[in-house]
């Protein structure tokens, strides 16, 4: 089936007329193409999905950035596994406590938003998530499973602004490994002055 069918059956899936654009921004909802006609891009923000994820959506197999921000959801299906050419997925301001297991089968998948969610703990196989670079849980309700972060090999970027974190696990920090770690507006009662091996860090 050609992606503009998809899009389609998509639409009324989510009772939205999709349109294509020529640059998805979280501002502008609708769809890139890219030369051979599969959709890249998707931004279904705001769609009012209320917990149910469009089954259409799976169908896009050459989907690589999906914003999917403030609609109400609950969780992720591991269909998301269907997304085999996911490298972004922008989740923030749902009602998302956990992740499924298929997340970690994503085979370029880059960069992660889950801010202003329900998380209360950091899911083990984010450390297996073997291409991720930028983890970002702003604004959640996070309180342990930060070393699963710290033993991942691939991520340089850790966004955790605004939860519950009393301790860090500092000295899991690689040298030369992150370039940016941002854990300001916690309660973080073990402190550490200074790491010079991260780039930019604010405490």
């Amino acid at each position: 089936m050609k992606d503009v069918k998809i899009i389609e059956e998509l639409s009324g899936q989510i009772n939205r007329n999709l349109k294509q654009v020529r640059k998805v921004t979280w501002l502008i909802k609708g769809y890139q193409l890219n030369d051979s006609g599969y959709v890249t891009h998707l931004n279904i923000a705001k769609c009012n999905l209320k917990g149910n994820w469009p089954s259409a959506l799976f169908k896009l197999t050459h989907l690589q950035v999906l914003d999917i921000q403030e609609n109400q959801l609950e969780s992720i299906p591991e269909e998301i596994k269907e997304l085999r050419n996911l490298s972004c997925l922008d989740i923030r301001n749902n009602q998302i406590q956990e992740l499924p297991q298929s997340i970690s089968t994503l085979p370029v998948l880059q960069r992660l938003y889950l801010g202003n969610n329900l998380f209360t703990k950091v899911p083990e196989l984010i450390q297996n998530c073997d291409t991720l670079k930028l983890i970002d849980f702003t604004d959640n309700l996070l309180s342990e499973g930060v070393e699963h972060i710290l033993k991942s090999t691939s991520i340089s970027n850790i966004y955790l602004r605004n939860n519950c974190l009393k301790y860090f696990p500092f000295h899991l920090i690689k040298p030369d490994r992150i370039l940016e770690l941002n854990i300001m507006e916690n309660n973080i009662e073990n402190s550490q002055e200074n790491l010079p091996w991260v780039k930019n860090v604010l405490l």
